[in-house]
């Protein structure tokens, strides 16, 4: 099944496959009687209302000059932006809110200007008023747990950052652990809901992930000095001071962009001492999805003619 794709205005929208399959598994176990309507108005109401969500933070972020793209997946959904762009805490934190924030407005217009009377006296009509509540008020708060990646915790990230002078990371990542080891239990033994277990678990193995990418980043940033006298060094087609500045780096890095980059130098630094084979491997080395500068490619070249 291949991935969906369509323009929503400026906002390029993907929705993989992995999204309606948990859809379909979900409103299967959820006792829908065997109703084939009720099983696609829940894939409906998740869709719109998951989709809505994104939207929210999309709008925001394009209100702040952000390119947004969204994505729906297994786990929900995703908003990323695909240029870089400085922005104030405050900033941050409205667009983080304006996820769950979308969903609440939906809910109040559910239930405040519709109210239950507007939907069919059915079975069906009852599910889709009773689920859209559920769906964006309910899924909403839970949105809002300190905990990465959910918008709390982006939110306490940020308000972290500002009061640590860019330094809320750690302390963020170290709470997130906390609260999704006790939502495990939580999900499984309040709630019976392995789902939510299920997923705080995750949260608790991509919490412990950021905090070694985040001492992989801090150890890596000591060599950036290093990677910037070797540039300088290749401008001046010294390829012996290359070497020498950025082999350490591509052997000591953590992180895997401190070291493609090294590696790179070192590829450009072997060309130039004529070692066409040691360049070879470096380039070898390098990540498959590592964009290779044209220049090393050109360079390379002139020793096949």
């Amino acid at each position: 099944m291949p991935t969906l794709r369509f323009q929503l205005g400026k906002i390029p929208v993907a929705i993989a496959p992995s999204f309606l399959i948990v859809a379909v598994v979900f409103g299967l176990m959820g006792a829908l009687e065997g109703n084939p309507a009720i099983l696609v108005a829940w894939i409906a109401i998740v869709f719109v209302s998951v989709l809505l969500h994104e939207l929210g933070h999309a709008t925001m972020g394009l209100a702040f000059g952000l390119e947004p793209r969204i994505e729906l997946h297994g786990l929900g959904g995703t908003t990323s932006w695909s240029s870089a762009r400085p922005l104030s805490t405050g900033r941050r934190i409205l667009i983080s809110l304006a996820g769950p924030g979308a969903g609440f407005v939906l809910a109040a217009i559910v239930y405040f200007a519709l109210g239950p009377g507007v939907f069919p006296a059915t079975p069906l009509g009852t599910f889709a008023y009773d689920n859209l509540l559920w769906v964006n008020f309910a899924w909403g708060l839970a949105n809002l747990a300190p905990m990465l990646p959910l918008d709390g915790g982006n939110v306490m990230m940020q308000a972290l950052n500002a009061l640590t002078g860019g330094r809320g990371e750690r302390p963020a990542r170290y709470v997130s652990i906390g609260v999704a080891a006790l939502a495990v239990p939580a999900g499984l033994l309040l709630f019976s809901n392995w789902w939510a277990a299920f997923l705080a678990l995750s949260f608790v193995g991509m919490n412990v992930r950021g905090l070694r990418d985040l001492a992989a980043r801090e150890h890596d940033a000591t060599m950036r000095p290093a990677l910037d006298q070797a540039r300088a060094a290749l401008r001046a087609n010294d390829g012996a001071r290359v070497l020498a500045l950025a082999r350490p780096v591509a052997l000591g890095a953590q992180g895997a962009a401190t070291r493609a980059e090294a590696l790179q130098l070192v590829a450009f630094g072997f060309l130039l001492e004529g070692r066409v084979p040691d360049a070879d491997a470096a380039v070898a080395a390098l990540p498959t999805d590592f964009t290779v500068d044209p220049a090393l490619i050109e360079l390379r070249s002139r020793f096949a003619r």
